[in-house]
């Protein structure tokens, strides 16, 4: 079988079919963990709380392969902060953590300011804390699973440029520079660069690569104490985010979530966005009581779907793997095995019909 991306899903796709004893080829357009797509950089956020009960049950099952890929790598890869939303917002957060038999809390303002006091915010406004809210070491998590798939024999190819891909019989073919691979199945789970090799496969999907970025705080020891933030209110389509990384003791990142412009990704900056960053300056400032000085800003790409909603599914022998939208990065090692149950025709453990490519609004 062909993967067509090394990122965190491809890596952990290669990982979980190898680990069967498949045989397994990955072909990376660049390096593992490279800055130029949506896997890599420091941390990522991991958290339970999510609007539908069928992501809060995603989550539980990705911690659990979470802590089994750190006992296989020896790595520690995720550290607990705990998560804290903010916002009207958070009464659907609420329900489907209640429904999927999660436990959470619903402080008040007095207290989220007692407690978190490097923290600000209105009085008035409601919270979910979700105590399992915690960080990711993205680039180590990538270098385990690529790590771990290479020792249980899968072909890991990096700086591999897949010209096209095509539907040949019962099979495909992958085309790169001077090469063309038979398989029986190919995953495909590209990021960013999904949608152009897709359609030249005849599969047409609504995926919008983005250009987003996070800007980095100093926020000394009081950082030590802050969880994950998410704060609905001050802009639900957009919501601001704060995320600690306790891998790097004072250092914050912030940001606000698909507020990037639409590009090529052949074709990107990597210069932030003077406007968004003074943004994102102004909100930690407003909630954030130290004010903590900015270090830099970073920039990376999101693929977004109009729902926001993954595409998790098989056409003929092509299983695609987009769970992207800026949020899928938490649910990796488990997408990694739902992949590899679609490829070898395997019931996959969670429910997919959320993330079907025929639903309303995907297929163009």
């Amino acid at each position: 079988m062909v993967i067509l991306g090394g990122g965190v899903m491809g890596t952990a796709a290669a990982r979980a079919l190898a680990s069967r004893g498949r045989a397994v080829v990955l072909l990376e357009r660049f390096t593992f963990g490279h800055g130029s797509g949506s896997s890599g950089g420091p941390t990522r956020n991991f958290r339970l709380t999510y609007h539908d009960p069928v992501y809060v049950r995603m989550a539980r099952e990705a911690l659990a392969r979470w802590r089994r890929l750190e006992s296989e790598a020896g790595v520690e890869l995720l550290r607990v902060v705990g998560g804290l939303d903010v916002g009207e917002a958070t009464d659907l957060s609420a329900a489907a953590l209640e429904a999927a038999g999660e436990s959470f809390e619903r402080p008040s303002g007095p207290e989220v300011a007692e407690r978190w006091p490097a923290l600000r915010f209105d009085r008035a406004a409601v919270f979910v804390y979700q105590s399992e809210g915690a960080i990711l070491r993205a680039d180590e998590a990538i270098g385990a699973q690529v790590r771990l798939a290479r020792e249980t024999g899968a072909e890991l190819r990096e700086r591999t440029v897949v010209d096209a891909l095509r539907p040949v019989g019962d099979g495909v073919e992958i085309v790169t520079d001077g090469e063309v691979i038979r398989a029986p199945v190919a995953i495909v789970a590209a990021g960013a660069w999904a949608a152009p090799l897709l359609e030249g496969a005849g599969i047409h999907l609504s995926l919008r690569p983005t250009l987003e970025q996070s800007t980095h705080f100093d926020a000394g020891e009081e950082a030590s104490a802050i969880p994950t933030v998410i704060d609905w209110d001050s802009s639900p389509q957009q919501p601001p985010y704060l995320v600690p990384n306790p891998f790097r003791v004072g250092e914050i990142k912030a940001g606000a979530h698909l507020s990037g412009p639409v590009i090529d990704p052949d074709a990107r900056s990597f210069e932030p966005d003077a406007d968004r960053e003074a943004h994102t300056v102004m909100w930690v400032g407003e909630h954030v009581v130290s004010r903590p000085p900015l270090l830099r800003t970073e920039t990376c790409l999101y693929t977004t779907t109009p729902d926001e909603d993954f595409v998790i599914d098989r056409t003929g022998p092509l299983v695609i793997g987009s769970p992207c939208s800026g949020h899928g990065f938490k649910f990796a090692p488990l997408i990694g095995e739902v992949l590899a149950d679609l490829a070898t025709g395997e019931q996959p453990p969670v429910p997919l019909d959320l993330f079907r490519m025929d639903r309303p609004g995907i297929r163009i």
